[in-house]
């Protein structure tokens, strides 16, 4: 392969954009979908029926399901600085189980909080094949509702904090990538963290949230390179409450039961168009499941997830 050609097929997973960049001139337009299923209630490292939940509230959780359409646009005015936005589009449902033994599913659907993010490249040549580092600076947007409804039996109450599409408050998202390639691997590091500013118009902010990312990915061609995936999250507890959640009645109003930390194993396939009419265009997917999670419970944890996204990058 040519210097160009590898440059332009660097290939970092689809969900650690934030060390991801382009070479000055070039635009980026993607799209991600991504899916996720929660179906087993955890306290701590342990798993916890729903019968065991209803010894304590009156409600339990009994499935959920995220799904997320992630609209991308990013611009490289120098081969140091890339800018990036990114608009999502959600779709939650959360199967429920009441003591009397009726089921029931809520529902919450729209746009999400809009996520602005400056990449510099701080060390390393973005032109040579090497070792870099690069520094995030961004924030979120409150673009999503924090007053998603369901009418039950007649009445009108608040979803949960996490069927909620939007956080309501400016997150700041500072974050730090190291990545290195050559001709056949590529590798990095990424750090970030998300911590939530004041807050919001229902009396709360959500806990602050850490991410780190390790990975490798092998160039097994000029269009194609499966890569390997470490991600290590921890969220803490929301600071206040809505004062429409009643924590007594269901584990997910309580706002001191929201935190949690979760080690995540990813495999992707990566595919690249370098030359011809479709040159540029990108295509990835990803899937993994949790080799741990504690969650401070009882509350719903992740069973598996998936990505799948597409990019084109021109100048």
């Amino acid at each position: 392969m040519s210097l160009e050609t590898l440059l332009e097929s660097e290939i970092t997973p689809i969900n650690v954009l934030g060390s991801h960049t382009h070479l000055a001139g070039e635009w980026m337009v993607g799209f991600r979908y991504m899916y996720v299923d929660m179906n087993q209630n955890y306290n701590g490292t342990q798993k916890v029926s729903p019968s065991e939940v209803l010894e304590q509230y009156p409600v339990v959780h009994t499935s959920m399901t995220m799904q997320m359409e992630m609209v991308e646009l990013m611009y490289a005015p120098l081969d140091t600085l890339n800018f990036m936005a990114m608009i999502p589009i959600q779709q939650m449902s959360m199967d429920h189980l009441n003591r009397a033994g009726h089921e029931y599913t809520t529902e919450s659907s729209g746009i999400g909080d809009l996520n602005l993010m400056a990449l510099v490249n701080v060390l390393g040549n973005p032109r040579t094949l090497g070792q870099r580092l690069v520094l995030n600076a961004g924030l979120t947007v409150p673009t999503g509702s924090i007053d998603q409804t369901t009418t039950m039996d007649g009445h009108t109450e608040r979803l949960e904090y996490w069927m909620q599409l939007g956080s309501g408050t400016v997150n700041f998202e500072p974050g730090l990538a190291y990545l290195g390639e050559s001709e056949e691997w590529a590798w990095g590091v990424h750090a970030l963290g998300v911590i939530p500013a004041g807050y919001n118009n229902n009396d709360y902010r959500l806990g602050s949230r850490y991410f780190v990312d390790v990975w490798g990915e092998y160039k097994v061609a000029n269009w194609f390179g499966p890569s390997a995936r470490l991600s290590w999250r921890q969220w803490f507890d929301i600071h206040g409450a809505d004062p429409q959640l009643n924590p007594a009645r269901n584990p997910a109003f309580d706002p001191q039961k929201q935190a949690g930390e979760r080690l995540d194993f990813i495999l992707g396939l990566n595919f690249y168009v370098g030359d011809g009419a479709l040159k540029g265009n990108r295509f990835s997917v990803e899937g993994g499941l949790p080799a741990y999670q504690n969650i401070n419970g009882p509350n719903l944890g992740v069973a598996w997830f998936i990505t799948a996204g597409w990019s084109y990058t021109f100048h």
